[in-house]
């Protein structure tokens, strides 16, 4: 799996969950297969940021707290599975897998 979590700050693996997805500067990047994480810098993306942003990265899973219904109808057009949970710092995301949530509803706009 490689999921982006978007992040509020660029510090690896210690980087705070941001609180709406499309309102950061930075997506955190893991692969469970390889066990690496890439911070990716998405400040500068066109179109429906930071969705625009993870379309060349091989994102199947995107985990947040909250996403826009626009942003989910792209995610879902794409394939990307949404999910979330309690966890607010990417180690305990990237720790804790298995005991993600589906994110099922938009925050409403």
């Amino acid at each position: 799996m490689r999921m982006a979590i978007p992040v509020l700050d660029n510090n690896g693996e210690l980087s705070t969950v941001a609180e709406h997805f499309g309102h950061v500067k930075f997506m955190a990047v893991y692969d469970s297969e390889t066990k690496k994480l890439e911070m990716v810098d998405v400040q500068e993306t066109e179109g429906c940021s930071p969705v625009s942003a993870i379309d060349n990265l091989e994102i199947d899973t995107v985990y947040c707290f909250g996403m826009g219904t626009r942003a989910m109808a792209l995610c879902k057009e794409k394939g990307i599975e949404l999910k979330t949970g309690k966890f607010r710092i990417v180690k305990d995301v990237i720790n804790n897998l298995d005991e993600l949530d589906d994110l099922k509803e938009g925050c409403g706009h």
